[in-house]
C-alpha cells in the first residue's frame, strides 16, 4: 500500500484579487520546475489543506492549491455574492495565467472533480490530463440520492437521516436543500449554527465506509461549518449553476485527454453509477473501483489508488516531453 507523502510547507503563497469582492489565497508546493498540477478542494465551500498535496510526489510535481471564493483564507469568508460555478471555473484559469503556466494536470475529488471537469470543458487547450476521485455530477438524481427522504442515502442511513430532517417542517421535506439554504441565510445566528451542525453531520455520516464514532465532534461545529454549509446549500439550491446532465452531455470536449478516475465501491455521497457512465463515454478514462471504500479520500484503499495514479500520470507525462 502506498502511504501519503510527508507534509511540506509551500514554497510560495500569494493572494490574487479576482473580482470587486473576492480575493483568493493561493499556495504552491513541491518542485517549482515539476509537472504543474492544480488540486481543487471539495465542497462547494470547503477549503484547501496540506493533505491535498500529500498524494503527489513533491520531487515530480509543482502543486497549486487555492481556496475557492468564500472559502478558507480567501476573502470575504462565506460570501455568496458574485460566487457561482462559472466564476470559479474562470478563477482557475486566471490563476494559471497569473502563475505563468501554459498547461497543467487537473485533480479534484467530489465537488472538486466536477469543477475540474467543467474547467476542462471550457479550457481544454490548457489541460494535459485529469486525476479525479468520486466526481459529484450535480444531476437532479444525485441531489435526490443524498437529500430526498426517498433517496438512496436516506434508505441506507434512516437513523441519521431522521436527525437531519427532524428540524424541518413537514412541507420542507419535499425540498430539504431549499429549507436548509433558507435557514442559513435568514435564520438567527443560533438557528444557522444549529442547522449547519445537522447539515455537516449528515454529510460526515455518509463520507466513510464505517462512519467514525466521533462524527458529531468532528463535523458541524463552529462558524467554519456554517460557511461551508451556506455555500454548499446555495450551490445545490441553484443546481450547481448548470443544466441537468451537463457533465455527461459535454464529455466529448475532453475525451481526447487522459483521465485516471477513482471511486470507492460503497460511496454514499457520490454514486458510483456516475463514474461508470463517465468511463463508458470517455475512451481515455481509466476507472478504478476501490473495494472496501466509501467516499472519503482518507480511506486506505483510496489513498493507495490516488498515489499510484499520480505516480503513473507523472510517468506518462514525462515520456511525452
Amino acid at each position: 500500500m502506498n502511504a501519503l507523502f510527508p507534509e511540506i510547507k509551500p514554497f510560495d503563497e500569494q493572494s490574487l484579487t479576482v473580482s470587486a469582492i473576492h480575493t483568493l489565497s493561493i499556495a504552491q508546493t513541491g518542485n517549482p520546475n515539476g509537472i504543474p498540477v492544480v488540486i481543487l478542494h471539495g465542497g462547494p465551500g470547503g477549503g484547501r489543506s496540506p493533505r491535498l498535496t500529500q498524494f503527489f510526489d513533491p520531487k515530480h510535481y509543482r502543486m497549486v492549491t487555492f481556496d475557492q471564493r468564500g472559502c478558507g483564507q480567501s476573502t470575504p469568508y462565506g460570501e455568496l455574492r458574485d460566487n457561482n460555478a462559472q466564476a470559479l471555473i474562470d478563477d482557475i484559469d486566471t490563476i494559471r495565467q497569473f502563475l505563468g503556466i501554459d498547461k497543467w494536470l487537473v485533480c479534484g475529488g467530489s465537488w472538486g472533480a466536477q469543477l475540474g471537469l467543467r474547467y476542462g470543458f471550457r479550457y481544454a487547450e490548457h489541460v494535459v490530463g485529469f486525476i479525479l476521485r468520486s466526481p459529484f455530477l450535480g444531476r437532479r438524481q444525485d441531489l435526490q440520492w443524498r437529500f430526498a427522504p426517498h433517496g438512496g442515502a436516506a434508505q441506507i442511513f434512516p437513523d441519521h437521516y431522521a436527525e437531519f430532517s427532524e428540524r424541518l417542517e413537514r412541507s420542507d421535506t419535499l425540498d430539504p436543500v431549499l429549507a436548509y439554504c433558507n435557514a442559513f441565510q435568514h435564520g438567527s445566528e443560533f438557528e444557522q449554527l444549529a442547522a449547519a451542525q445537522q447539515w455537516s453531520i449528515w454529510k460526515g455520516s455518509l463520507s466513510h465506509l464505517v462512519p467514525p464514532k466521533v462524527a458529531k465532534e468532528r463535523f458541524g461545529l463552529g462558524k467554519k461549518s456554517l460557511a461551508l454549509a451556506r455555500i454548499e446549500s446555495y450551490f445545490y439550491k441553484n443546481k450547481c449553476f448548470m443544466p441537468d446532465n451537463h457533465i455527461i452531455d459535454n464529455i466529448d470536449k475532453i475525451k481526447h485527454l487522459d483521465c485516471i478516475l477513482i471511486h470507492g465501491r460503497y460511496d454514499m455521497v457520490c454514486k458510483l453509477e456516475g463514474s461508470q457512465m463517465l468511463a463508458q463515454q470517455w475512451p481515455n478514462c481509466q476507472l478504478q473501483i476501490v473495494p472496501g471504500a466509501g467516499h472519503s479520500s482518507s480511506e486506505i484503499g483510496v489513498v493507495d489508488a490516488l498515489i499510484q495514479g499520480s505516480n503513473n500520470m507523472a510517468n506518462w507525462l514525462s515520456k511525452r516531453v
